[in-house]
């Protein structure tokens, strides 16, 4: 039997992470890290290999390349690379992140395309929906094996803080958010539920707890992000790298798991009037992603989700402008 491969690019905040969880996720016979900075790549991928001597080990291969062709039989890569910013922290403003980032996609896209048509590609990088809308629409790369993390955190967080508010634990809370990774993520509380009972009447079970509003619940899940932003160095990336090996190990067992990752819309999905992408539920196979629900939204979700889909695209336009 095969073992699986996979290649992670880049590997500074978030990739080396990637690189920790994946090395000690049972998942991967060899894992080729690859990064502009060769000798970082080589410290990192030197550094986790040290750690097979461990009893509680797997024996994985692990090692740094410069060559592209390393990658030529990968099952999935992770795209983790982002513009390296001489103070060592990133900026929060993902436009400013886009324009320091969209040549370093294209380069890397462009890379792994004339090596390999088969292999998942996961994004990371920001700005997340900018990012997978270039990939898919820019290159010739199959579209379905293409998606970013997305909302997957978004909606990690909100289980969390839904969780949290009402003291139970958050693999108990069922929901998701939608639309932007980020500061405009919208929290689809029409679909959220706990243990079953939804969330316009949880409060028949929790009465002595105030229900958190739809846009409050929104503002705490994006202020979460800024929250570790601002006390961790400028950066969050443990979660997101947590989230890319989730959906990897998913992928690679063929689960058909659903998960709100971000994927390039066709005409007229969810009213769209002009081509974007952004997270939706989603059905993810070891042949990538076969199938999007489009689910009925309330008044208030469905107006966040049109505002969150104008942000995304005016983020494309600026990437479209830099071409």
């Amino acid at each position: 039997m095969k073992s699986q491969k996979l290649g992670i690019i880049g590997v500074g905040h978030v990739g080396e992470h990637v690189l920790a969880y994946a090395s000690s996720s049972d998942l991967f016979g060899e894992i080729v890290v690859v990064d502009s900075r060769e000798e970082l790549a080589f410290g990192e991928a030197l550094d986790q290999d040290h750690a097979t001597g461990l009893l509680s080990r797997q024996n994985v291969n692990i090692h740094s390349s410069n060559d592209y062709n390393d990658l030529s039989d990968a099952d999935v890569i992770i795209v983790s690379a982002t513009h390296v910013y001489p103070n060592g922290e990133v900026p929060a403003d993902r436009q400013q992140l886009l324009t320091n980032n969209a040549s370093i996609i294209r380069s890397i896209m462009k890379s792994i395309s004339e090596v390999t048509q088969e292999a998942i590609i996961i994004f990371i990088t920001n700005p997340a929906d900018t990012v997978i809308y270039m990939a898919a629409n820019e290159f010739s790369y199959p579209k379905e094996r293409m998606m970013s993390t997305g909302c997957m955190l978004d909606s990690a967080r909100l289980r969390y803080i839904i969780g949290k508010h009402y003291g139970v634990d958050p693999k108990s809370v069922s929901g998701y958010m939608m639309g932007e990774h980020g500061y405009s993520a919208v929290p689809i509380l029409s679909r959220v539920s706990v243990a079953g009972i939804p969330y316009d009447q949880l409060s028949e079970h929790f009465p002595d707890i105030e229900p958190l509003t739809a846009d409050e619940v929104q503002e705490k899940v994006v202020q979460a992000a800024y929250e570790v932003f601002d006390n961790k160095f400028r950066v969050t990336n443990a979660a997101v790298a947590q989230s890319s090996i989730e959906l990897a190990r998913s992928i690679l067992l063929d689960e058909h798991s659903i998960y709100p990752v971000s994927t390039p819309l066709f005409d007229g999905e969810y009213n769209t009037e002009r081509p974007v992408a952004f997270s939706t539920p989603t059905v993810v196979t070891r042949q990538g992603w076969t199938k999007r629900f489009e689910v009925s939204l309330n008044e208030w979700e469905t107006e966040k989700l049109n505002a969150s889909a104008e942000s995304i695209r005016a983020s494309i336009d600026l990437a479209e402008s830099l071409l």
